[in-house]
């Protein structure tokens, strides 16, 4: 018999302050005293609005862009959280421009019912030539729904000599299975984000693996990253995870995160969602408004350090594509939901 839903919810956080959050997905545990801590102080990062002069067109559901990705200095793959499908779009680097291309159908709508694959990470491995694209995995912010569309994971290739997207040899994954079983997420699984319920907000690849960026549930101030070797997922059966805990602060998540050579730039925002009427109180009362980046290095000392606050923001801050990592710094185009087109705006993140 499982124990009450207040004791199963309260259970990760009073493993994770005890140290003791330890499972067969080799969670890393973390003391009671680093959930209390804050990030690492900013170290000298330096981060400024670069351009807003970018600009997104064509693209549907424009107003809910949520992932980008790039195989190459051209050709990207866009999301957005209301369709079935995802956009490749052509990318003038010079001329600040993404230009759409047709929609990709994730999954058949033969009766054309509204549904949605709620697409909010988009993540790219130019060296097997494939693109992989996250549902958010949670339930509806109003109605508190349970869509398993959403629940997906999409592997799509792209062809190796002019990296477009065929539509051919999509495979499909889901990460429900194992967040149900598994000890950090059972209990958040199919929960509301107003009640601190399990939602993905960002996707990187790495390494030979995707990093799933989690924006609820926030645990004692902090946050996580699922770390997935892409086989085992699609594969079928429960795939090979390792979960991560980033301090972050109380009521914030991952909005995205972006793969660099010293590691993640992780965007971190609100990791609750606006009252319903179903859900009239939420667990976090913070506007969603502002947005803090952090470097991620895993594995290292410090591993979490704050860069500093994105400027400017001219919305929700959603997507996040490095289009250049130098050793003095890092430039970030940013896309915007709720924004027309996305309002892309480039930063530049410059290293200490």
């Amino acid at each position: 018999m499982k124990p009450p839903l207040l004791l199963r919810a309260l259970l990760p956080a009073v493993l994770l302050s005890c140290g003791l959050l330890t499972t067969g997905c080799h969670a890393e545990s973390k003391t009671k005293a680093a959930a209390s801590a804050a990030a690492a102080p900013a170290s000298g990062w330096k981060v400024a609005l670069q351009s807003t002069a970018w600009k997104a067109t064509g693209f549907e559901g424009n107003m809910d862009l949520s992932g980008i990705a790039a195989v190459d200095a051209v050709h990207c793959l866009l999301g957005s959280d209301e369709l079935l499908g995802v956009q490749p779009g052509l990318l003038d680097r010079k001329g600040m421009t993404i230009r759409a291309l047709p929609v990709i159908p994730l999954v058949a709508n033969p009766s054309g019912a509204k549904g949605e694959v709620d697409v909010e990470g988009v993540a790219v491995s130019p060296a097997d030539h494939c693109y992989y694209v996250t549902g958010s995995h949670g339930v509806g912010k109003k109605k508190g729904e349970y869509d398993p569309t959403r629940a997906s994971v999409f592997k799509l290739p792209c062809d190796p000599q002019t990296g477009e997207i065929t539509g051919k040899g999509i495979q499909h994954a889901s990460l429900m299975p194992w967040l149900e079983r598994s000890m950090e997420f059972g209990a958040f699984a199919k929960q509301p984000l107003q009640q601190n319920g399990f939602n993905i907000e960002g996707l990187a690849f790495k390494d030979g693996r995707l990093w799933f960026g989690v924006r609820g549930p926030n645990v004692d101030g902090h946050t996580f990253v699922i770390e997935v070797e892409p086989d085992s997922l699609f594969e079928g059966g429960l795939p090979a995870c390792k979960v991560h805990t980033l301090p972050v602060g109380e009521g914030r998540g991952i909005r995205e995160l972006a793969a660099v050579r010293e590691g993640f730039v992780v965007l971190t925002g609100n990791a609750g969602a606006e009252a319903s009427k179903k859900f009239p109180v939420s667990v976090s009362r913070m506007p969603d408004a502002s947005f803090d980046l952090f470097l991620w290095r895993p594995g290292k000392t410090p591993e979490t350090q704050s860069i500093g606050q994105l400027p400017s923001p001219s919305a929700k801050a959603e997507a996040l594509l490095v289009l250049e990592d130098s050793e003095k710094y890092v430039d970030l185009l940013v896309l915007f939901d709720g924004a027309p087109d996305g309002a892309p705006r480039s930063y530049r993140l410059t290293r200490p």
